[in-house]
């Protein structure tokens, strides 16, 4: 994805002291926000929580032809937070957004972070031993579900889905042959 770098990124990323720092939004309830810095940032009007949780995601990669990009966050030693939310919400296909970002001497964002990787949850793992519990969230790009073919079939299977008692597609296999599109 073509980014477009404030000037004040430009010239933290020219110096030898960089302090990056990872902004991530999970879409799932009514939205989470969390970084791997140990304070609470605030970014956009919105709080990310500092979370000692949060290990980071998988190397985010780009490429100039059309793919389906995917990464892995993972939060270790998860605790009740994240697996509940994970647990309680519907999270397929919900938002998630990577920022990174720089933080100056005083610890203060500087400028706008840029959005490092935008897709949707695809799945969710838990691993759970008895001294600790790993999560493992698999997200996408929005090209996953580029040739996902979207609509109903037109069998009795797919048309009870919807209306149980309705056997209107019992015979439609026998009865495309006898429809004449376009002709009297």
């Amino acid at each position: 994805m073509a980014r477009s770098l404030t000037t004040a990124i430009k010239n933290e990323l020219a110096t030898n002291k960089l302090n990056p720092v990872t902004l991530i939004y999970l879409g799932v309830g009514s939205g989470s926000r969390f970084t791997d810095h140990y304070k609470d940032i605030t970014f956009d009007s919105n709080t990310y929580t500092a979370s000692s949780l949060f290990l980071g995601s998988s190397k985010v990669s780009e490429e100039s032809n059309v793919a389906v990009d995917s990464i892995t966050i993972s939060f270790t030693n998860a605790d009740q937070t994240i697996i509940a939310l994970l647990l309680n919400n519907q999270y397929m296909d919900k938002e998630v957004e990577i920022y990174k970002g720089f933080l100056d001497n005083n610890q203060s964002i500087i400028a706008d972070p840029f959005l490092l990787f935008k897709g949707t949850i695809e799945s969710f793992s838990l691993e759970e031993s008895e001294e600790s519990s790993n999560v493992s969230i698999s997200v996408a790009s929005h090209w996953a579900d580029f040739e996902k073919l979207k609509g109903r079939k037109t069998n009795t299977s797919s048309q009870e889905l919807y209306f149980e008692d309705d056997v209107g597609f019992d015979f439609a296999s026998q009865s495309v042959q006898d429809i004449k599109w376009g002709r009297s």
